[in-house]
């Protein structure tokens, strides 16, 4: 799957690994194994969430208070 992620949103997720790793590097790998995750579930299923808008939807991060807009 090809994506590329928004310069802001790339941002957010750089500062969610900081903020995650400065509690724990475990957490912090944990956090990016569960976007890529998240990211092999939209490229499998892509129309299964509910859209947001006309082009976008959104996928929840598991176990994390995130989501992924698309």
């Amino acid at each position: 799957m090809n994506f590329e992620f928004h310069p802001q949103a790339k941002q957010e997720l750089e500062d969610a690994v900081n903020y995650y790793d400065s509690i724990s590097q475990a957490l912090g790998d944990q956090f990016i194994l569960e976007i890529q995750k998240t990211l092999e579930r939209i490229e499998k299923f892509p129309e299964a969430w509910l859209p947001l808008s006309k082009n976008t939807r959104k996928c929840r991060v598991l176990t994390f208070p995130y989501g992924v807009i698309y």
